[in-house]
């Protein structure tokens, strides 16, 4: 066997044993299976990313409808608000208009005399709601049965159907529809009602309010409540129809005199400080001012209390005369006049002692028992008049409506009747001046220095509530028909001064009808005569 025979042997080839570095044929068959593993386990990373991204995506998906839906939701809850705060601020509108009508019209709201809205006649305005049995009609505003027969529903020309409105309004000027007038925009509706409650007051009953009365016998002008109800819709179609939102409110309103809480001193003058006059001072008294035929002139404090500051001396001229004499030696004349006012150019007290109630003229002193000198007297003269404590004016100066806030006295003439409140210039009644009528009386409050020289029918009230240095005082004639009260200091006087006391001009203008929220007295609710 040849060498070449040898090495060709291919059974030789075959049994070549291994080489153990690797790059024998075992090698190879080993390194063979290695791509495999790999690829598998490659392909079971991706499907796993591949679940993974698709459960993502489901998750995303979920919240992306969740927040449109969330959204959708939201959006339509904020066009429901949009739509429900409409229509409370259309109705809420409607309210404060018929506040004011009624500020405008006070006096005629309660009157059953000629003009006046209780009238008979084909002007009343007010019809009673007693018999009424449909729960649709206005008058089921008022959800006691009681108070419900004893009230009045507003009624504009006698109209007597469920449709009653309160047409006297222009609600156009709101934008708004009342009674199917046109409108600027039908889209938004209101009705407004209105009930009137004339009080039944028994003083000697607690509590002195029994209710509602609709016998006029019973009635007294002066003391009323008024509910006003309206109904504000919004979202409505073209034609004002079909509306999608629906806000119902109620006020009650009541009327009250500037004097809220005795009824103001029955007295021609009232001072919480010294009458430091230097001219003269003559006063006609109230005749039954301390009782059927006591008369009483003039009220001055004289508290002990240290807080109520009163004078050593509260009736303590300087100099000049303080005169006090019943009406007739004042007007000259046995009769009563029926207007009121001084027949002559020259009524006044006599000297005569004989004629006079009181006097003070430099060391000639007598006061009779029409002067009042009170060791009780009121440390707040502000609240016993009006019910409010003075650290709280701003509510009394807030009881007159804008244009009777004034910054003098200048535009006062005999037209001027009601609240009044005077700040930020001195308050002059000059010389020829005539405020306020016998009729129709002012209730002026004064918060700056004031004088009187001409003629002021009515309650004139000096306030120190703005500054505390405010003084009376004045140069010349003045006459004051009806009652004056005074926290300011009276001085510098050189002139005459009279104040007559009359009861009818104190009443009318102590009554003089104003209009205040009845606590408790709003609210926002659904009608059951909707």
């Amino acid at each position: 066997m040849t060498s070449s025979q040898r090495h060709d042997n291919p059974l030789k080839s075959r049994l070549r044993p291994l080489d153990i570095h690797g790059t024998g044929p075992r090698d190879k068959l080993m390194n063979s299976s290695y791509p495999r593993k790999m690829t598998t386990r490659r392909t079971q990373v991706g499907a796993i990313t591949m679940i993974s991204a698709v459960l993502i995506l489901i998750l995303l998906t979920e919240m992306v409808i969740y927040a449109v839906q969330t959204g959708v939701f939201e959006q339509r809850k904020s066009s429901n608000e949009l739509r429900q705060k409409q229509a409370f601020h259309i109705a809420d509108s409607a309210i404060q208009q018929a506040k004011q009508f009624m500020l405008v019209n006070a006096r005629e709201v309660s009157q059953a005399a000629p003009g006046g809205w209780l009238a008979a006649g084909t002007t009343k305005r007010w019809l009673p709601c007693a018999g009424i049995t449909d729960t649709s009609h206005p008058c089921f505003a008022e959800s006691n049965t009681n108070l419900r027969n004893g009230s009045y529903y507003y009624s504009f020309a006698d109209a007597t159907t469920s449709d009653d409105k309160f047409l006297p309004l222009k609600p156009t000027d709101l934008g708004l529809d009342i009674a199917g007038g046109e409108t600027p925009n039908p889209n938004e509706q209101v009705e407004l009602y209105a009930l009137l409650c004339m009080l039944d007051l028994d003083r000697s009953m607690d509590p002195v309010v029994q209710g509602c009365t609709t016998t006029a016998a019973e009635q007294d002008e002066r003391y009323f409540m008024v509910t006003l109800a309206a109904r504000g819709e919004a979202d409505c179609d073209n034609n004002g129809d079909n509306c999608n939102a629906e806000a119902l409110i109620s006020e009650k309103i009541g009327s009250f005199g500037p004097g809220g809480n005795e009824g103001g001193p029955g007295v021609p003058l009232t001072a919480r400080t010294s009458v430091e006059l230097s001219g003269t001072v003559e006063i006609v008294p109230n005749p039954n001012g301390g009782g059927i035929g006591v008369p009483i002139s003039t009220w001055l404090n004289a508290n002990p209390d240290p807080a109520c500051n009163a004078p050593t001396d509260p009736a303590d001229p300087v100099s000049g005369s303080w005169l006090t004499c019943e009406r007739h030696e004042w007007y000259g004349v046995a009769e009563f006049p029926d207007d009121y006012q001084c027949p002559t150019a020259n009524c006044s007290c006599s000297p005569t002692e004989d004629k006079l109630l009181s006097y003070r003229q430099g060391s000639d002193v007598n006061l009779g028992i029409d002067v009042v000198i009170d060791p009780g007297f009121p440390c707040d003269l502000f609240a016993y008049t009006f019910g409010i404590p003075k650290s709280k004016w701003q509510d009394v100066r807030d009881l007159a409506d804008a244009e009777h806030q004034i910054s003098d006295c200048s535009t006062l003439d005999e037209n001027s009747a009601g609240f009044y409140w005077v700040s930020g210039a001195d308050c002059d009644i000059a010389t020829n001046q005539v405020v306020g009528s016998v009729d129709d009386p002012v209730f002026l409050v004064s918060a700056e220095d004031t004088a009187i020289h001409g003629v002021l029918f009515g309650v004139l009230f000096v306030t120190d509530a703005e500054n505390p240095n405010v003084e009376f005082k004045g140069n010349g004639h003045g006459t004051v028909y009806g009652a004056a009260i005074m926290e300011a200091d009276m001085k510098q006087f050189n002139g005459t001064f009279q104040i007559v006391y009359v009861d009818a001009i104190v009443g009318g203008a102590f009554d003089t009808p104003l209009f205040g929220g009845v606590q408790g007295g709003w609210t926002d609710f659904h009608a059951s005569w909707k």
